[in-house]
């Protein structure tokens, strides 16, 4: 079935209605995880919790503002043996009109996703996904819908709360279970970068710039909601940990051939602090790109997605400082991003005992070496326009 991905596709040349959220009652955010069956969500924030069944398998979440819920509920029988057929039962005991297509989804070899509407109260429609949990017998399914004449203007808001969906821990930061449905693998896409002189053959996949854009695209509809919001902060946040999430397991390969070559060379120039050495060989790569914007890529969200980046189509302060941080952590450095809305700016940091400018974890006693991607110097060198801590927001990734 085709028809499922058309209409997600579509989704980004579709307008988003910004409702009014920016109101005073009191919100919050958190993480929706569940320790006995192991599955997470990073929802956007505001949702409260509405109601608990009585078994505690099946949750209802709902926004004072915003006119969109969703339904978690934990399908944990011998009798269920593919997600398909689990969702099919949820939908038809709603009684919805559904569509029904099947996919495969990190370690999951059948996931299901629906387009469906149906009659509570009111009319309703919206997009559900089920996938197996790690204990056997077991799926989690979600239901994200709207009010049916304000599901256009709703998409791509149900469609972050979906694609936040994580079933094992192992690929959380991995394509979302939507951007993996949307544009599956279609095989490599041969790239050579150039690092200190040292030319590094890696590929991503074909579909990986457009993917990467439909989720950048996603997730800053979300995040406009917030602009004027008590917690755009927290928005911004978790605006950049979605694309984070994404984008680490887009350049999974890209990032253990950069380490692969270039590591050992770190480790022979400086023996004594080879992650210095290594993270400074990444800096000053980044800080090397020519500025420009994805020309080919129309696109509100002042941000160039990284396979794109890579492709050699763009980059920016915020990509630069993300691109570091994949290729830090993907090393086991301890890395984050600084995004500073007075600034108009983003920094890159990395955890070493080497003397610099430093910013402080608050409440850890942590003290991470700064990083300027768009000026050639070292880490812990920053501009003094910009050393106002305060005003620096930082974006912990996952």
């Amino acid at each position: 079935m085709t028809s499922c991905i058309s209409k997600i596709k579509k989704i980004l040349t579709a307008s988003l209605l910004v409702f009014s959220i920016f109101s005073s009652a009191h919100i919050f955010a958190e993480t929706v995880s569940d320790s006995v069956y192991n599955y997470s969500l990073d929802i956007p924030e505001g949702f409260m919790l509405n109601e608990v069944s009585d078994d505690q398998l099946s949750y209802h979440f709902i926004h004072p503002n915003y006119p969109v819920q969703f339904i978690i509920k934990i399908y944990d029988h011998p009798g269920y043996d593919s997600s398909s057929k689990v969702l099919d039962r949820a939908l038809k005991n709603l009684n919805a009109a559904m569509e029904i297509d099947t996919f495969a989804w990190n370690n999951s070899p059948e996931c299901a996703i629906s387009d469906f509407s149906m009659t509570l109260d009111t009319k309703y429609s919206g997009w559900a996904v089920c996938a197996p949990l790690q204990k056997e017998n077991a799926y989690v399914a979600l239901f994200a819908y709207a009010p049916a004449d304000k599901r256009q203007s709703c998409n791509q808001f149900i469609m972050s709360i979906l694609n936040s969906l994580c079933t094992d821990e192992n690929y959380y930061c991995f394509p979302g279970i939507i951007a993996s449905y949307a544009y599956p693998y279609e095989g490599k896409k041969n790239i050579k970068l150039n690092i200190d002189g040292k030319v590094v053959p890696t590929y991503i996949d074909n579909c990986d710039i457009d993917a990467a854009q439909f989720v950048l695209e996603m997730e800053y509809a979300v995040l406009l909601l917030y602009e004027k919001h008590n917690l755009w902060k927290e928005a911004w946040q978790r605006y950049y940990r979605m694309v984070y999430r994404d984008s680490y397991g887009r350049l999974a390969q890209v990032s253990y051939d950069v380490i692969s070559q270039l590591y050992p060379q770190c480790e022979r120039k400086n023996p004594v602090n080879p992650n210095l050495e290594y993270a400074q060989t990444i800096l000053s790569w980044v800080q090397g790109f020519q500025y420009k914007r994805d020309n080919e890529k129309a696109s509100n969200t002042d941000f160039t997605n990284l396979p794109a980046v890579l492709c050699g189509k763009g980059n920016d302060c915020d990509s630069r400082s993300m691109l570091v941080c994949v290729l830090l952590r993907a090393a086991g450095l301890e890395s984050f991003m600084l995004v500073s809305r007075e600034y108009s700016h983003a920094m890159t940091t990395f955890e070493n005992p080497a003397p610099g400018q430093k910013y402080e974890v608050e409440g850890t006693g942590r003290k991470f070496l700064m990083g300027e991607t768009t000026a050639k110097v070292t880490w812990g060198t920053i501009a003094q326009e910009h050393s106002d801590r305060k005003k620096w927001i930082p974006v912990i990734l996952p």
